[in-house]
């Protein structure tokens, strides 16, 4: 059985097809994939075209998932170029319910991507983990676990810091005279010149700053308090900056690179 999940997020839209498992405990496979810029005037032609390319190699999709934290238009404008592809009796559901419970104080406002994430990561780990979602924003959330048996459980919340590419962006516009550099993995902390020093800013920074808000977190959560590090699942574009050239993280540290992908399967049932 086929499924085809939609992660629309600032920067790019993700499309993912799966195929899944006979047993419960196994992982989707995936099938196919396809990565464009969220802006693009073409997008929901490009959509239309790989659906049915998709559908034309590997059979009829049995359902279809959104999650979305681009424009309202654009994500209507994603969903109907879905339905068009795969037809009116295929369902198309934009931001299905996460199956989480989210403890935040204003609930409406949270990201349906930091919920999928965080469902994701409980259908890999099932236990309570730090959640670290590192792209265009890096997210770090806590998520507990109901138990034995489930995939579900609370989303606790956590935080939003920019990620790689926005602090190198912000830096270049909200200046008179530093140049825009492409942030890369394992930048040395002490820059020789500007290009070096900002390259180590953002680098560097970013990974302080996100190794400072996993330990934090994980310390003003009760769940974790007096046990070992937490579990952190990482995901995201930047999270290659995070590993290399060592983790930033105390414990230990799943990856997987389609997180919130997870979370609509899981979601969808």
């Amino acid at each position: 059985m086929t499924r085809l999940t939609v992660d629309l997020g600032n920067s790019l839209c993700k499309l993912r097809a799966w195929r899944l498992p006979d047993a419960p405990s196994e992982l989707p496979e995936l099938i196919g994939r396809f990565d464009l810029d969220t802006r693009a005037e073409t997008l929901e032609e490009a959509v239309r075209a790989w659906v049915a390319g998709l559908t034309r190699d590997a059979g009829e999709v049995a359902r279809a998932a959104i999650c979305s934290v681009a424009a309202a238009e654009r994500t209507a404008r994603t969903a109907e170029a879905l339905i068009g592809a795969l037809g009116a009796r295929v369902p198309v559901v934009v931001a299905p319910d996460s199956g989480l419970e989210n403890r935040c104080r204003t609930p409406e406002t949270v990201g349906a991507d930091r919920l999928f994430a965080a469902r994701g990561a409980l259908s890999l780990v099932r236990r309570a983990c730090l959640v670290v979602d590192a792209g265009t924003a890096v997210t770090v959330d806590v998520v507990l676990h109901r138990g034995a048996g489930s995939s579900t459980g609370a989303f606790l919340g956590g935080a939003i810091a920019p990620g790689p590419e926005l602090l190198a962006r912000s830096l270049a516009e909200g200046t008179a005279h530093l140049p825009r550099v492409e942030p890369a993995v394992g930048s040395p902390a002490l820059g020789r010149d500007t290009n070096g020093a900002l390259l180590a800013g953002v680098g560097v920074g970013f990974r302080g700053a996100v190794r400072e808000l996993a330990l934090r977190i994980a310390a003003e959560a009760e769940v974790f308090a007096g046990g070992s590090p937490p579990t952190v699942v990482l995901t995201g574009g930047a999270r290659e900056h995070l590993l290399e050239p060592e983790s930033v993280f105390a414990g230990e540290v799943v990856v997987h690179g389609h997180l919130v992908h997870l979370g609509l399967l899981a979601a969808l049932g």
